[in-house]
């Protein structure tokens, strides 16, 4: 019998390096013959760089990229002789890496629980597939630094769909006590924190948050947590057994953490994940970062440190080579009027029976609920891979309902030919809502939105020669998209499609023909597959680039890093000079920027300073902590005339109609058994859409619920009992607040006129409440308001008008509206009426 190996060896030249050629010696799996244009390009890019330390690399979806990372692991090892370690988000994500080393002749060995790194890779012979999860924990097997062990070495390491893992490399960071399971433990670390929350005035929202009535995120006060760190980790201590992964990370280092206190838990997590700690990724001489096409590499600086110059020239190819052809519709935008989510059920129906996937993604378990008469929910990954497996399979078409799933599943081919994403995606760990809620209004979170919306997007069509039909439905996505700077955020293929399917949406008249030109997709329609194709490139070829900043991220990065080497005076300073000098920085950014520079200030034993920024960054931004000393409150601009106030926010729309779906997610909430934080908010958000000035104050600890400044000299001063059971009395301690948020806007306000408003649901107070002064806003009342600002909305959005023409138009207009400054109080205000 021939030996092949044995003629190979004896053949055997010197080790290819280039990845090109590395390919070409390959053996080739069945349907590769050879590499695409876009795998070409950034190969050929990334050898001409590829002693650079931070390499990142982009390909669309579907574009290549597992096979591309090989190579430069393979070439990696060639040249150096060392080891190459490949992360991927997902054990299947790993199993299909390894799938395609082994198809295309390149050593991979997996890494494997409860057993020692394969020699294999340790001796820089094969490539060593793991998630990263098993290179982040306490116990990693690739050792700490400053273990007793020495940490493996490598010579590179290649971070897969990069852009999914940093919820994943956070996660090992974060050391989270149940509040059901370990309730005890938890009602010993909130504990120590209560006081801190009185003096902040949050004790109320505090107290709702343990008991588990309230679902907001709290963050314990830095200065609060400081003084109380040897507490905590005394506590910890104790329980170190049940975080054995976690612990280890944190326990020298829960001064550079935030602690969160949510109705589920008490949660521990770093500023910024602490990966320094790990010598195999931090020290190694090549870290390559793979990413799809997103709209916001930020997070590849935060999460891993990376390079800003890396992200700022990631390597990618013009080539389309892997952007799938979808069809994205958004009913909710479209010109005739329907039942939206009757005729997405219809539609999921119909598909599922033509034999052909459909899915939809919806953002909480609670929203899943609604979906589950109609198909199969998965909650948890024990039930979504075995779903996800059943789908790619063809044993089931759906509907399959997943919740909070916008990365991490790959559908392609019949799996997947609708696909709905049923509202605007939200963050689910605590982590995830604090950040949101702290930098709530910036382009921050305006980016993190973008980039779930395209996760959820992807997971429908994977690749070249793939395709489904997206649905974009609810009001508040539709509103979301409809807005300039929001649709201006997303990556340029998607906008494409997006800008297609506006196009399309157009020319329906009703959902017969809606339902027609979805199953022109289905059925490869000669006509719509040239017009994408076409259309796609033309608008990517206008398309010019922007220029993303990390800088802020930089700063950020590199000022907990000086904190943690313990220069917390350098650290402090590189955040001044950069907030100085950077006077664009959106607010949001600027007081997150700031209040790290208390934090920090306030752990090296500066309190004055430490107060002093406190202050500034809670003026940039007030979603942030409070000061211990209150800050003297602003006063509010004078409103504008009410018909240019209202018109001005049409400027922020791409598509009109996209005001009408932003007014509708406004005002869902504005019901009985919406919690207190949401009422307030869409309270205080419908003022503003109806041209008024409007803010939420109690949120912080004074001045009224909401407040309404309708003209220069009328205001109303909102006192919201929105949980109040139909038929119940306003009391005098509820007539006392209303009394003293009153007092407060007198102060404040000098010679403007206000009137007290109790929202609440009935028009009936006790004698002793006094009542008769102040005025109900009662639920009908409310549901009165929203109508006729609905009707003002509607009739500007239909009519067809711009510029002097619109705000002319809405003069008019509110010249006859209940709802207009001049009528408002005298159509819905009622007086309270005394009972026994």
């Amino acid at each position: 019998m021939v030996d092949f190996d044995k003629l190979r060896t004896a053949k055997k030249k010197t080790k290819a390096i280039d990845p090109r050629e590395i390919f070409r010696r390959l053996p080739k799996p069945a349907g590769i013959n050879d590499l695409y244009t876009s795998q070409t390009d950034v190969l050929n890019a990334w050898f001409e760089k590829r002693t650079q330390r931070d390499t990142v690399l982009k390909l669309h979806t579907g574009g290549g990229k597992t096979m591309v990372g090989l190579l430069m692991a393979q070439s990696t090892m060639n040249e150096t002789g060392e080891s190459v370690l490949y992360l991927a988000p997902t054990r299947q994500l790993v199993n299909q890496t390894l799938e395609k080393a082994h198809a295309l002749g390149i050593p991979a060995v997996p890494y494997v629980r409860k057993q020692d790194l394969h020699e294999d890779f340790v001796n820089g012979n094969a490539v060593m597939v793991a998630t990263y999860s098993a290179l982040f924990h306490g116990r990693s097997k690739f050792r700490l630094r400053g273990g007793a062990r020495t940490p493996q070495s490598v010579g590179a390491v290649i971070l897969d769909d990069a852009h999914v893992a940093f919820s994943v490399v956070r996660d090992s960071f974060t050391l989270t006590v149940d509040s059901e399971t370990c309730r005890r433990r938890y009602e010993e670390l909130t504990g120590l924190f209560r006081l801190a929350f009185k003096d902040t005035d949050r004790l109320g929202t505090f107290d709702d948050v343990v008991s588990g009535t309230e679902h907001a995120v709290l963050e314990v006060p830095y200065w609060a947590w400081h003084e109380q760190i040897d507490a905590v980790r005394t506590q910890l201590k104790t329980d170190a057994l049940l975080y054995p992964f976690e612990w280890p990370l944190l326990r020298d280092h829960l001064h550079l953490c935030h602690a969160l206190v949510s109705r589920d838990a008490f949660t521990i997590t770093p500023i910024v994940p602490l990966v320094d700690a790990f010598p195999t990724f931090a020290d190694a001489p090549r870290r390559i970062y793979m990413s799809a096409t997103i709209a916001d590499d930020s997070d590849i600086v935060r999460t891993f440190d990376a390079s800003v110059e890396a992200v700022k020239s990631p390597l990618q190819s013009r080539s389309l080579a892997g952007v799938s052809e979808r069809m994205v519709l958004v009913p909710d935008l479209m010109q005739f009027k329907f039942d939206t989510n009757d005729a997405i059920r219809k539609l999921l129906e119909w598909t599922s029976g033509k034999q052909l996937g459909s899915v939809v993604l919806v953002p909480s378990d609670k929203a899943a609920e609604k979906w589950s008469e109609i198909g199969e929910v998965a909650q948890g990954s024990t039930q979504v891979e075995p779903l996800v497996l059943r789908l790619q399979t063809g044993q089931t078409h759906g509907p399959a309902i997943f919740a909070n799933r916008y990365d991490g599943m790959d559908l392609p081919g019949d799996s997947c030919r609708l696909l709905i994403l049923s509202g605007l995606p939200t963050g689910t760990s605590s982590y995830e809502l604090f950040r949101a809620a702290s930098l709530y209004g910036g382009t921050t979170i305006l980016r993190m939105l973008a980039q779930r919306i395209e996760q959820g997007i992807g997971r429908g069509a994977r690749g070249s020669g793939d395709h489904c039909v997206v649905i974009l439905a609810g009001a508040d996505l539709a509103g979301w998209l409809a807005k300039a700077a929001n649709f201006a955020s997303l990556t340029h293929a998607t906008r494409a499609q997006l800008e297609m399917g506006i196009q399309v949406s157009k020319e329906l008249t009703d959902l017969k023909e809606l339902a027609e030109t979805m199953n022109r997709s289905y059925v490869r329609d000669q006509g719509w597959t040239e017009y994408h194709a076409e259309t796609l490139a033309e608008i990517l070829d206008e398309e010019e680039a922007v220029e993303q900043k990390f800088d802020h991220v930089a700063v950020e990065r590199k000022a907990i890093s000086l904190w943690r080497d313990g220069h917390p005076d350098k650290a402090v300073a590189r955040i001044d000079k950069f907030v100085t000098a950077n006077a664009d920085l959106d607010p949001q950014s600027k007081g997150w920027l700031i209040q790290l520079a208390a934090r920090i200030a306030h752990h090296w034993g500066n309190t004055d300073r430490a107060e002093e920024l406190q202050r500034e960054a809670h003026s940039s931004n007030r979603n942030l902590l409070r000061p211990k000393t209150r800050p003297p409150y602003r006063a509010l601009a004078g409103p504008d005339e009410q018909a240019a106030a209202i018109i001005r926010q049409f400027d922020e729309y791409r598509m009109r109609r996209g005001l009408l779906r932003t007014f509708e997610s406004v005002v869902s909430n504005l019901h009985e058994n919406a919690s207190a934080n949401q009422f307030e908010k869409a309270l205080s958000d419908l003022g503003r859409m109806l041209g008024f000035v409007a803010e939420r104050h109690d949120e912080n600890g004074e001045g009224p619920d909401v407040l309404w400044l309708l003209s220069p000299d009328d205001a109303w001063v909102i006192e919201a009992k929105s949980r109040k059971r139909k038929g119940t009395a306003l009391r005098k301690s509820e007539h006392g607040q209303l009394l003293v948020a009153a007092e407060w806007f007198d102060k404040h306000y000098p010679g403007v006129s206000s009137t007290r408003v109790s929202v609440h649901p009935a028009s009936i107070a006790t004698k002793a409440a006094s009542a008769g002064q102040s005025f109900v806003l009662t639920y009908e009342k409310l549901s009165e308001v929203v109508s006729g600002t609905r009707a003002l909305l509607t009739a500007l959005v239909d009519c067809q008008l711009s510029g002097q023409d619109l705000l002319t138009e809405c003069g008019r207009l509110l010249q006859d509206s209940s709802v207009s400054a001049a009528q408002i109080g005298g159509n819905f205000l009622l007086p309270f009426e005394e009972t026994a």
